[in-house]
């Protein structure tokens, strides 16, 4: 073969790849879009980003595998309406999940011709492992994400640890099965579509430098969920006190149909939850909240006529346009800050 074919054949390779790259890009957009944003799932935990995310890095070299379900989470997040940026911070949870399979990405091109193998000679013994390795993936994506739940939302000690996880096995069971049924019907049928109706070999050798993108996207993703993105907000707003001991608060609340806004000052520090019920008491509306002893953190259940579940709608709140990811009852309130209560879905990690 002479060099101009082997040049030829290279970027045929390549534009195959890239079309590829396209092809399951718009597919976990669309999947998770009509999934989760449309509220199809057949059960809870049901996704199609981690089978897709193995699937590209077999047929995908990493330098642009790790593109998948980076651009596919980031597509159906803008389009679903999860927050990426809240304020000008960027949302740490939404960092966990895309280094959750930015991880499975690499993992999957480590162990691309290992499974490469497998899916070219199916049998039952390796139908097994496919799967297992499916369901292997989502385990410890969940591990990864629960854990990032908890970093950025409870008491840092084993009991809470332990709690959020014992919390979160349904859901991974869920997840779980969600992978087997992929992996399965998914995975093998395309594989065997390839192997054996087109005959078509897949590369599995690739250069070292390959794995560089992904390797450092993911590196830098990690970094930021445990540092953060965000510039300093200004504090000295239109409610600021300068030189003084007493505290000002702007304070919103935004229900399902009905919200207000207003200033309260406070003499000394005062948490969000104390917060709360000063301007509920202001108002003369009500509010319900449930302290959790296993998570040491007190959780709003209702506030006037919304309550939490309704709609698949929670209170969650804000403080200077970024949410919270520590309890009302430990967040302390400083001089300036601005607080908004928001009755709104939560975000979703599939």
């Amino acid at each position: 073969m002479n060099i101009k074919n082997i040049i030829l054949k290279k970027n045929d390779n390549i534009v195959n790849e890239l079309l590829f790259l396209t092809m399951f890009v718009l597919i976990g957009i669309m999947g998770r879009t009509i999934l989760v944003g449309w509220n199809l799932q057949p059960f809870p935990n049901f996704e199609i980003i981690m089978v897709l995310t193995f699937v590209a890095a077999i047929f995908i070299r990493p330098a642009f595998a790790f593109l998948v379900p980076l651009i596919a989470m980031i597509g159906s997040d803008l389009l679903i309406g999860n927050p990426i940026f809240i304020g000008s911070q960027m949302n740490k949870i939404i960092l966990f999940t895309y280094t959750g399979f930015l991880m499975i990405s690499f993992i999957s091109t480590i162990m691309k011709k290992q499974s490469k193998s497998k899916l070219n000679q199916l049998n039952g013994i390796n139908i097994i492992k496919i799967v297992g390795m499916g369901v292997g993936f989502v385990l410890l994506y969940d591990l990864w994400t629960n854990f990032g739940w908890w970093y950025l939302m409870f008491p840092h000690t084993l009991g809470t640890l332990s709690a959020v996880y014992v919390a979160g096995i349904p859901f991974m069971i869920y997840h779980m099965l969600s992978a087997a049924f992929t992996f399965t019907f998914i995975v093998l049928p395309l594989s065997y579509f390839v192997f054996n109706k087109k005959n078509q070999p897949i590369e599995t050798t690739f250069k070292a430098w390959e794995r560089i993108p992904v390797i450092a996207i993911t590196l830098l993703l990690l970094f930021l969920s445990f540092t953060g993105t965000a510039m300093q907000i200004p504090k000295e707003t239109d409610i600021w006190l300068e030189n003084s001991d007493e505290t000002s608060i702007s304070f919103t609340i935004c229900g399902s149909n009905w919200g207000f806004h207003d200033n309260i000052c406070v003499q000394g520090e005062i948490t969000v939850l104390n917060a709360l019920n000063t301007i509920i008491n202001q108002h003369d509306i009500s509010f319900e909240s449930e302290y959790y002893e296993t998570f040491q953190s007190t959780i709003i259940n209702k506030i006037h006529i919304d309550s939490n579940g309704v709609d698949d709608k929670y209170w969650q709140f804000y403080v200077n346009g970024e949410l919270s990811m520590v309890s009302c009852d430990t967040f302390m309130i400083e001089n300036g800050d601005m607080v908004e209560w928001i009755f709104e879905p939560v975000l979703s990690l599939n």
